[in-house]
């Protein structure tokens, strides 16, 4: 049975995912690795990950695998690797992503002038005068060749991201790609039929169910209001306190540090009294919004550098339908990590994987604070794997 991979946040699933799983179906099961409640651009998920799990099962994917906290709250590298590492141990054999280009040959080039030593050396140089890796990477890319403007989308980045992590581990896939439609990313606006997930999550906070209406399936859209909307304003006070407890050495360990911004951090959480404010004091040229509040959040759940760029140590299964639970019969025994169905298939982790687990249960507890009625601890071991029967 031939296994696509996505790798994903659906943070809303809406009607651009819906079209990539259905592209991906037209190539054999369609498997997701997906972000768990907190996500890439540095803030809780729109709901909860099962809700967001059963959401692509109903919408045809097959089988739902959660991509760990640690590469879901990170830099674009470190969640590429992530996803890829976790689709390669799940026995995928091809990777679909979208992108602007929506052309694989185009792509496969530029990721060649990315691996070149006059690239890196660029980019280094680069990097030195301030700006951001984005940035450098654009004007270090155009001038090792590759055409210009073609890293300006989001989507191309992220697709020569996994690209490249997926030859860093020889994960062999076959890359497939379909051109995104519509609204771009983080667009404020809707086009032809599609709305990016940034404009569907503000409307979703907004409480505008007619505009999501447009753009996300009836069913998906009940099971996102029955699930509540989690919005991290309700968790700010929770995140200042615990910053506040935070020593330099204990910033030290985050992920993704550079220039001794854990003292910029440090000095910051001193003084400010709300995130936004914290974000803004915290700001300098070459750290973007999205990495800072990464930061923050990475040391509010007390995750360190100990996966940045490292492949995932287990894969975790969300839920299947029939198809999703017979390739996992078929795959599983092959993986060549664990693959937990269960809590209590931690048990045989080794010991750096148990800590990333545990990493995994505090976000979730931590999650449980930011929907708008409080849940108990313990979801991680409690919830039940989602079958769904088609």
């Amino acid at each position: 049975m031939s296994a696509v991979g996505i790798i994903a946040e659906f943070n809303p699933l809406h009607t651009g995912h819906i079209y990539l799983i259905r592209e991906a179906k037209k190539h054999g099961a369609a498997v997701i690795a997906m972000s768990g409640n907190f996500v890439q651009r540095g803030d809780v998920a729109i709901a909860d990950k099962r809700i967001r799990a059963k959401a692509a099962l109903m919408c045809g994917a097959d089988l739902v695998l959660e991509l760990p906290v640690s590469y879901s709250l990170s830099t674009a590298q470190n969640f590429a690797l992530g996803g890829v590492s976790v689709l390669k141990a799940a026995g995928c054999d091809s990777l679909m992503f979208g992108s602007e280009c929506g052309d694989i040959k185009r792509l496969a080039e530029a990721c060649e002038a990315l691996e070149s030593a006059e690239f890196s050396s660029t980019v280094s140089r680069l990097l030195a005068t301030g700006i951001t890796f984005a940035a450098a990477r654009e004007k270090a890319a155009e001038g090792a060749g590759v055409e210009k403007g073609l890293f300006a989308g989001a989507n191309n980045n992220l697709a020569a991201e996994y690209m490249l992590a997926a030859k860093r581990i020889n994960a062999g896939f076959e890359f497939l790609t379909v051109e995104r439609k519509g609204a771009a990313h983080d667009s404020s606006d809707a086009a032809d039929g599609y709305a990016s997930a940034s404009l569907l999550r503000q409307k979703l906070l907004a409480g505008d169910r007619d505009f999501c209406r447009s753009y996300m399936p009836d069913s998906v859209l009940e099971l996102f209001e029955s699930g509540s909307i989690a919005d991290i304003r309700r968790i700010e006070r929770a995140v200042l306190a615990v910053l506040r407890t935070k020593s330099i050495d204990g910033l030290k360990t985050l992920p993704d540090l550079s220039e001794g911004i854990e003292n910029k951090l440090f000095s910051s959480i001193r003084v400010a009294t709300g995130l936004e404010e914290l974000y803004n004091t915290v700001k300098v040229k070459r750290y973007t919004h999205a990495r800072i509040r990464r930061l923050v959040l990475n040391a509010f759940l007390g995750i360190d550098s100990r996966f940045f760029m490292k492949p995932a140590p287990y894969v975790r299964v969300l839920g299947f339908n029939k198809t999703g639970e017979e390739l996992l019969r078929k795959k599983a025994p092959l993986s060549p990590v664990p693959v937990i169905t269960r809590a209590a298939d931690t048990a045989k982790l080794s010991a750096d994987a148990k800590r990333l687990f545990e990493a995994e249960c505090r976000a979730s507890d931590l999650f449980a604070l930011a929907l708008p009625e409080i849940r108990p601890c313990g979801a991680e071991y409690t919830e039940k794997i989602i079958k769904t029967e088609c």
